[in-house]
């Protein structure tokens, strides 16, 4: 690629690592189309390199902080950062998740260089109130812009720094795209065991357990329908004691996690994310994307709601009602129209979520 230098604008994304999860894979998909850019250069800073990570696009360069610490703690990387920052000169500096923001804001204070701060997660959860409340608010006073993925992320700043605030949604990833158009037209639903799919690592706010407890009380009615939940994490045991106290063994299965998530829950019948609390799901949009009739709390920090109208694209139920959820499944399982009805709608996240079109919005956020 030829690049313009006299016109070339420099980002510097930061976050902690490239980790599999929503937040990393938002950051390599925005920087691999930024970069696409010839009058862009994209550098990725992390504070560590971990075993268990998404590949690096070509042409992006990474920093790794730790190689720059002199020692493991917090003023040796903040120091690192400052210089780091101070070395690459980006004409924009975004930090991924508050944690990171908060890190890069202090590092360039009386710098000249303004951070753009990206919320990732549902901030009630760490920052509610205390001393972690206290230093995020201060710190985002000294943020060029606070990046939301919600309307109801924003509503978490005061008043006074809402202004500062800009709502950018998540773009839909490559293999579900392709996926979706491989599917093109309407979905075909599995003729043989019909699978009630989630996917997400085995946390304990994921509450794969609720989906489970809701599928116990309609397991004998409807034999023909199992249920599967990938991924991997602390929660699996539990699960598995309550898979075996339903008695359930042979009706719900714990696979792991799947290299290819698409291919895997592409057939569904019904999704399910039956989490206590959200960013901005990227496993429910992927589901949406791909047409499979959704089902999923409405839980904080307000995700779901921003991406389902409820009754047309999907259905919502409470945090933790076991109950509700057991009625939409039933709902979905019973009523075919209303399942091909939302399954087709969903698709709609395809347009509204093109990762092109996201790209554009974060370029107009970064006025480049």
């Amino acid at each position: 690629m030829i690049r313009n230098d006299e016109y070339m604008k420099k980002i510097l994304f930061y976050i902690h690592s490239l980790n599999k999860g929503g937040a990393e894979r938002v950051l390599l998909t925005l920087a691999e189309k930024l970069n696409t850019d010839s009058n862009i250069e994209v550098v990725v800073m992390t504070d560590t390199v971990d075993d268990l990570e998404y590949e690096l696009p070509d042409g992006l360069k990474r920093i790794n902080l730790k190689d720059r610490m002199k020692k493991n703690n917090a003023l040796s990387r903040i120091s690192a950062i400052r210089a780091c920052v101070k070395e690459e000169r980006p004409n924009r500096f975004v930090a991924f998740m508050l944690s990171s923001a908060i890190r890069a804001v202090i590092a360039t204070l009386l710098s000249g260089y303004k951070v753009i701060a990206a919320v990732r997660s549902n901030p009630y959860d760490d920052y509610s109130s205390g001393i972690n409340r206290v230093i995020l608010l201060f710190t985002m006073t000294f943020a060029e812009r606070i990046v939301c993925q919600t309307e109801y992320q924003v509503e978490f700043f005061p008043e006074s720094m809402q202004k500062k605030c800009v709502v950018i949604s998540n773009p839909i990833f490559k293999e579900f795209v392709l996926k979706a158009q491989e599917l093109s037209g309407t979905r075909e639903e599995n003729t043989g065991k019909k699978r009630i799919v989630a996917t997400g690592r085995l946390y304990d706010y994921k509450n794969h357990k609720l989906l489970i407890e809701a599928f116990s009380g309609i397991a004998k009615e409807y034999q023909d329908i199992d249920v599967v939940i990938y991924g991997e994490g602390p929660y699996r045991k539990e699960l598995e004691d309550t898979i075996s106290e339903l008695k359930l063994s042979d009706r719900v299965f714990l696979p792991g996690d799947s290299e290819h998530v698409a291919e895997d829950i592409a057939d569904a019948f019904i999704y399910v994310l039956p989490s206590d609390t959200e960013g901005l799901p990227n496993a429910l949009m992927e589901a949406m994307a791909l047409g499979l009739p959704v089902i999923s709390t409405d839980c904080p920090c307000g995700g779901p709601k921003s991406l389902i109208k409820d009754g047309e694209n999907g259905l919502l139920t409470p945090v933790g009602d076991v109950s509700a959820m057991r009625e939409s499944l039933k709902r979905l399982i019973t009523d075919d129209v209303l399942r091909m009805s939302i399954s087709e709608k969903a698709k709609d996240i395809l347009i509204s979520n093109d990762a092109d079109h996201i790209t554009d919005q974060w370029k107009k956020t970064l006025s480049i």
